[in-house]
């Protein structure tokens, strides 16, 4: 019974997702070069919709059994990875029309590619829904890979994961024999697999400015996906009335944007490195120039602005060794007066048991 019971709950969760887009007049979910980019739920169909991703894993997982989980679904995890790194790095989206169809000669021909190889690195992003073969021997869009083609954000955001996330995780088991234990942002597989010497945000700022850029524009991907209300509701911020807050570390000012709309009194000092700031100086909307300042700052060093009626630190700390943590906090004190508030807001890894696995590993 233990695949029907799940299996129940699945349909129990899809029937409120439906009803919730038929009720709005959403467009349907598809894999079609048409289909939607996302859909956002709120209140009780956001639950359900939670629900779903974790009981169709569980539902997988379950399926498949333990030899399963060692054999075929490991191999298929590595192809995942190291196909959606092809496809970034070949920037094979880009040479697929967006309307129509090409031959697999002609698009391998465009990215530089072998077309056995073009072939082998399709066929398989094809698996997870990213393109489509609509005739033999002809690539064409779905709704995935077309927004690989036209949106930079998803795009800076697949070149980030491509760069500093897939090709450093094969560097993992090297950096835990090398560094063990260590609390050191050097010491890494993202060190190791760039041959770095600094940590990761100063080697992109002093080394890479290109992928400094591209690393931005993925943060700003992932707050473009919190709507606005999500982030208005995470603290009371009128409660500062027409006091100044400092986003520490804030890239290029995605958070304070809605929160400078909805709340006309307050200030704002975006803080972050000298590139980063002066993108998010660049790209701030002109109604906003007088209540959002840009400022360069190293958050390893004593903050230079005294006396602001907040600081704020959003998704920072998780990026951070414990001791380097606190030394960021170190240095914000002496800038600290009375009644000052220190707003953490950052993702957390939840106490083992609490929650589903498919929600626990999102976090970890």
């Amino acid at each position: 019974m233990a695949f029907k019971s799940i299996a129940k709950s699945i349909l129990h969760d899809a029937e409120l997702l439906d009803e919730y887009i038929r009720a709005n007049n959403l467009p349907q979910p598809s894999f079609d070069v048409d289909g939607p980019p996302r859909t956002v739920y709120t209140g009780e169909t956001a639950t359900a919709h939670a629900s779903l991703l974790a009981n169709t894993h569980r539902l997988h997982l379950l399926a498949e059994g333990p030899a399963g989980r060692w054999l075929p679904s490991l191999a298929g995890a590595t192809g995942d990875a190291v196909t959606t790194a092809a496809v970034q790095h070949f920037k094979i989206a880009d040479h697929v029309p967006l309307d129509s169809q090409a031959s697999f000669e002609d698009v391998a021909e465009k990215c530089g590619l072998a077309l056995r190889d073009f072939k082998i690195i399709v066929r398989y992003a094809m698996t997870n829904f990213i393109f489509c073969e609509p005739q033999p021997g002809f690539i064409a869009h779905t709704a995935a890979s077309k927004l690989l083609a036209e949106n930079r954000l998803i795009r800076a955001s697949a070149a980030m994961r491509t760069d500093d996330i897939f090709l450093p995780g094969f560097k993992e088991i090297e950096a835990l024999e090398k560094f063990p234990g260590s609390q050191e942002p050097t010491e890494s597989a993202w060190g190791l697999a760039h041959n770095a010497s600094l940590p990761m945000f100063e080697e992109l700022e002093a080394r890479h400015p290109e992928r400094a850029k591209t690393f931005a524009s993925a943060i700003e991907a992932i707050s473009a996906a919190i709507a606005d209300t999500a982030q208005l509701g995470v603290y009371d911020w009128a409660s500062l009335g027409s006091g100044t807050l400092v986003d520490v570390g804030g890239g290029k000012g995605y958070a304070c944007r809605p929160l400078a709309k909805h709340f006309p009194e307050l200030s704002f000092i975006v803080q972050d490195l000298e590139g980063t700031a002066a993108t998010g100086r660049e790209q701030l909307p002109p109604d906003l120039h007088d209540r959002v300042t840009f400022m360069t700052h190293d958050f390893f060093t004593p903050q230079p602005v005294k006396g602001a009626d907040a600081y704020y630190f959003r998704a920072i700390f998780h990026n951070w060794p414990d001791k380097y943590c606190v030394r960021i906090l170190q240095n914000l004190i002496p800038s600290l007066k009375k009644g000052a508030r220190v707003l953490i807001h950052d993702p957390h890894t939840p106490d083992p048991l609490t929650s589903h696995p498919w929600a626990e590993r999102q976090t970890r």
